[in-house]
């Protein structure tokens, strides 16, 4: 058998051989057949070649590319029957077969979550073509087009109908304010911030997070928020992973800042001329003759000080660096992420800090069970003098820097010194450096966890899911201030002497240590409800809300501080009163809500929205309050006449809508009666034993009740020409009522003994105006691609009820006038002769004379005075119109973006305005203000006999009280446009980066308010704080040098 075996084995062996060979050939011929190299070509919208469009096989994901710089793809398939992916940020994700082709080229289209097709609303997203409420989205394409360090300011200009003002451009504090279709209360207008579904601040977000903002503006889509919505509301969605292997990107910056606008003050030597000058014309004799000038050398404090050199920098320095990594498959996506930013204020001893990471994974359980969890940390460190430089604060170290003296030396003898007026004495770069300091930490946490189960496995339930959402945040504050007493020298110019003394404003170290903890929780059960039924489109969603948070806060003092570290609490040897505070505080909130959107033939649109919402803060009788809104849409481009008129319209939707929204704007508690003791001090004695009386709090409100905003929107949306037009416009209308507002006005006697209603639901305001959005892009065969968006906005208010004193004339009266409208004497000009002067009534403080300031004396008694003359003479300086055109510009490997934003129908007040009321003077309005030093441009446009033709009144060494009254004399303009951004970057070629490992990096460079165009000449008009004593001039201009790196790699 064994030889036979062998024998019959060599007998077939060369027949078996060649069987197998030719098995073997055929395998390798099949399985060269199934692997195919696909390539081809990835445009965008716009028809230009898309770089670093992400493909991979549906099949299996680990196998992947992206588009080179030109929008070139080259990837190999292990099947002729594979699936592509192609996805990319901004552009809808798209799946194409191979089908057996080798050349595949794909259009992207603008992405539905992100630009045309789903907008991001309250609690979910909804089509694009079925929303027939106002929203507006950015994406974190636009946004990051804008440097900066925070995304309030980051988002200027990018908006229809939102307005942002920055107030300070200080490290930390430089944040916008953001008003929603500007002011339609005089109480609180903040819209609601909600941040990934959950009420929280996003001022310390990490803008790189982001991955839209959306505003809703009228009652359709604020609604759903019921009390907290009146306002409008911010929706900011942060980024999550998606499907694809694994993104790790780098994302760097280095920013230089400088002031943008600085009044020039007088040096030393004209400093000595006009001072000298200006006391002439007052009939005094000057102070800095050539005697007392070398006087003052021979004691050695004579010098040329630019104080303003010496406490700002010349440029300020920012560097951010923030790292991402997200990817995941059709099971799980990650996103995580962490950030650096260190700011360097201009300002000497100004700094800010700020640590994020972010962590969020969306899991899918099961075949219907998903789950999702964001997390992130933050940590800022905040750093500024210890004593404030706010505006209004009597011993800042800038008021000082402008007051000071630019013929003094810095130092005498190894200390700091000063002049005095009498008053203070003034010596910025000690207050700044010597003083101490204040620290401030914070430490958030927030989260969010989300439980969806789909019953879509049902037939009868598809399109129904349910959850459970969770929101928890909690944060930390805690804040040191020590002010550390120190000497210095003072200059007396009247008596000529310098003089030892303690700093004002510290006459003894003390430190003061605050510790804040607070956290907030929101739980919601929701259902949604989406399907569509032949022509019928039927989607809902109905949920409870609850919401509860805490607040505590402790802070200590002490006195008696000997050395400057260590610095704390226990070292301080004297118990300061009060010695320790204390407060905290419980809120809580709950809700039901309830939205039906309803499309028939994708042509006739209908949404209902209903919310009930629970306040702790009025009476049982008034906690509920009910909030509806009903919107109806047509898209007329899908009617059969339309298409046939107007075949260019891709689409036109007209829209219209009305609700209802509240406000709970008032204190808590109102509607409980209050007890007091007088101990431990005692009213009587009885039996020979003082005793303590109790006492109630005054009147029980208890018909209080929510403010409610009656809101109108009609809209239209149009696309036309093949997308290379677009069109949105909104006119809104809004009457809010029952406006919370104290009764401050004397109604009521004295006799009463406060046992009558303090508040009352009595105010009335309304709001109109309009917004409009353009859009035009268009591209080119040569690499040439081009976009361009501009918006226009306004809005309104007028008073139409609130409380005022019985004897207010009618002709100063706020009904019908817009909210912060600035009133004052109607200015005539200034005396130019003494016949003016002899016939002028009498004035309203100081005296009339020559190159004063003459009022109109309004009611013709003869005398000029507030009570009677006022009259309205300036607009709000909150902008009614607001405007931006954001142009792209984009060629082969190289793009530019410009931004400009501007505002209109604003004014400002160059007088100042105290807290209290008081009308002040400023350093912009009179030189030599506070006997300290003054601006070029105010000395030399003064009145004097030699120049009647004057800006500016009568020059003066010494204060005439006239002339600081608020008047039409010292209203400017506020309108500006702005070079707002401007960013150029540079693609680097693929090939060269793919030697090195890199997938993709771009280079640019950008800049922040770099041209203004206004007749604001005096400081940033941005930042308009001069109505205060003296402003602090932070806005910064920003020259921004940034490098981005991009790295892609297969996990």
């Amino acid at each position: 058998m064994k030889k036979l075996y062998a024998a019959c084995n060599r007998k077939w062996m060369p027949r078996a051989a060649l069987l197998v060979l030719a098995g073997l050939f055929a395998w390798t011929a099949g399985v060269q057949a199934q692997t195919l190299q696909v390539s081809g070509l990835v445009t965008g919208a716009q028809g230009g070649g898309e770089v670093g469009v992400t493909i991979v096989v549906k099949e299996n994901p680990a196998t992947g590319t992206t588009t080179d710089s030109k929008g070139y793809y080259s990837i190999k398939v292990p099947s002729a029957d594979a699936t592509l992916i192609f996805s990319y940020l901004g552009y809808k994700t798209v799946e194409i077969p191979v089908s057996g082709r080798t050349r595949i080229d794909v259009q992207m289209q603008e992405d539905a979550t992100e630009v045309d097709e789903v907008v991001v609303v309250g609690y979910g997203t909804q089509k694009k073509q079925f929303v027939i409420g106002s929203v507006s989205q950015v994406t974190s394409k636009d946004i990051m087009k804008a440097p900066g360090t925070n995304l309030q300011s980051m988002l200027t200009g990018r908006l229809a109908g939102m307005t942002s003002i920055q107030g300070s451009g200080a490290p930390g504090g430089d944040a916008s304010t953001l008003l929603v279709r500007g002011f339609s209360t005089f109480n609180d207008s903040s819209p609601l911030c909600i941040v990934d579904g959950v009420e929280r601040p996003f001022n310390n977000l990490n803008p790189n997070d982001i991955a839209s903002v959306s505003v809703l503006k009228d009652a359709a889509t604020a609604a759903i928020y019921g009390v907290r919505g009146a306002n409008g509301v911010i929706l900011v969605t942060t980024k999550s992973g998606s499907q694809g292997y694994a993104s790790i990107s780098y994302d760097g910056s280095v920013t230089f800042t400088q002031n943008t606008a600085m009044p020039k003050m007088l040096n030393a030597e004209d400093y000595i001329y006009w001072h000298n000058k200006a006391r002439e014309l007052d009939n005094l004799a000057p102070y800095w003759t050539p005697e007392n000038l070398a006087r003052m050398e021979q004691m050695g404090i004579l010098g040329d000080t630019d104080w303003l050199s010496k406490i700002y920098k010349k440029f300020g320095l920012t560097h951010q660096h923030n790292i991402s990594v997200s990817g995941g498959t059709d099971k799980v996506k990650y996103y995580s992420s962490v950030g650096l930013m260190n700011q360097d204020g201009i300002l000497r001893n100004t700094d800010f800090k700020r640590y994020n990471m972010r962590g969020n994974v969306d899991a899918k359980i099961t075949r219907n069970l998903t789950f999702a969890i964001n997390m992130s940390v933050a940590h800022t460190e905040r750093n500024w003098p210890g004593l404030s430089i706010s505006p209004q604060s009597e011993f800042s170290p800038v008021t000082q820097a402008f007051y000071a003296l630019p013929l003094l030396k810095e130092t005498y003898e190894g200390k700091p010194l000063g002049y005095t007026n009498g008053s203070y004495t003034y010596t910025p770069l000690a207050a700044l450096e010597d003083a101490g300091y204040q620290n401030q930490r914070t430490w958030t946490f927030d989260s969010t966890a989300r439980l969806e189960y789909d019953f879509g496995s049902i037939k009868a339930l598809q399109g129904l899911k349910a959850s459970i959402f969770m929101g928890y945040n909690v944060g930390s504050t805690l804040d040191y201030n020590y002010l550390r007493k120190y000497s210095l020298y003072k200059f007396d110019p009247k008596s000529f002497t310098v003089t030892e003394t303690i700093a004002q404003g510290i006459p003894e170290s003390n430190f003061n240590k605050s510790n804040s903890l607070g956290w907030s929780m929101t739980i919601r059960p929701q259902i949604n409800y989406e399907r569509e039924f032949g022509k019928h489109s039927v989607s809902a969603l109905f949920f409870f809300e609850r919401r509860k948070s805490y607040d505590d806060t402790m802070t200590g003092y002490k006195t008696g501080y000997y050395a400057d570290f260590p610095i704390d609490l226990s070292m301080g040897l004297v118990n300061q009163s009060p010695y320790t505070t204390g407060s905290h505080s419980y809120t809580g909130s709950a809700g039901f809500a309830g939205r039906i959107s309803y499309a028939y033939d994708k042509k006739y649109l209908l949404e209902v929205t209903m919310r009930a919402d629970g306040s702790y803060k009025f009476a049982p009788k008034n906690r509920w309050g009910y909030f509806p809104s009903v919107a109806v849409g047509w898209v007329m481009s899908e009617e059969a006449f339309f298409k046939r008129a107007l075949p260019k319209i891709e689409y036109f939707k007209l829209r219209a809508s009305y609700g209802v929204l509240g406000s709970d704007d008032t204190s808590p508690y109102l509607y409980m009666q209050s007890f007091f003791s007088t101990a431990p001090g005692f009213t009587c004695v009885i039996g020979g034993q003082p005793q303590s009386a109790y006492y109630t709090g005054g009147y029980i409100h208890d018909n209080l009740t929510w403010s409610r905003t009656h809101t109108y929107n009609f809209g239209m949306e149009l696309r036309a020409f093949q997308g290379k037009l677009g069109i949105e416009f909104d006119w809104f209308y809004k009457l809010t009522s029952r406006i919370l507002e104290s009764d401050s006005g004397g109604t009521y006697a004295p006799s009463l003994g406060g046992n009558n209603p303090a508040w009352l639901n009595s105010g009335r305001v309304d709001n109109r105006g309009f917004e409009l959005t353009l859009r035009h892009a268009n591209s080119f065969r040569n690499g040439w691609s081009y976009a361009l968006t501009g918006n226009l906005s306004w809005a309104r208010n007028r008073v139409l009820s609130r409380r005022i004193a019985d004897n207010h004339p009618s002709y100063r009266a706020i009904l019908g006038e817009p909210l912060g409208s600035i009133y004052g004497f109607q200015a005539l000009g200034l005396f130019q002769t003494q016949e003016q002067v002899d016939n002028y009534p009498t004035a309203p403080s100081g005296w009339a004379g020559l190159g004063e300031i003459m009022y109109k004396d309004i009611d013709g008694d003869g005398k000029i005075d507030r009570d009677h003359d006022y009259v309205k003479i300036g607009r709000s300086t909150t902008p009614e119109m607001s405007f931006s055109l954001n142009m792209d510009v984009a060629w082969k490997n190289i793009s530019l973006s410009v931004l400009w934003q501007g505002v209109a129908l604003c004014d400002y007040q160059l007088s100042g305005l105290y807290g209290n009321g008081h009308t002040d003077n400023t350093m912009y309005t009179r030189p030599f203000y506070g006997d300290g030093n003054a601006a070029y441009y105010l000395v030399e446009n003064s009145w004097r006999p030699d120049h009647t033709n004057a800006e500016y009144p009568r020059l003066h060494a010494i204060t005439n009280s006239n002339n600081a009254n608020a008047s039409t004399w010292w209203i400017r303009n506020g309108a500006y446009l702005r070079l707002k951004d401007v960013r150029l970057s540079y693609a680097l070629p693929k090939k060269l980066l793919s030697k090195i490992g890199i997938e993709r990096t771009s280079i640019y460079v950008a800049g922040t308010n770099l041209l203004t165009f206004s007749a604001f000449k005096y400081i940033d008009p941005e930042n308009p704080r001069y109505q205060q004593r003296l402003l602090s001039p932070t806005a910064d201009l920003q020259h921004r040098s940034q490098l981005n790196l991009l790295t892609q790699t297969h996990p």
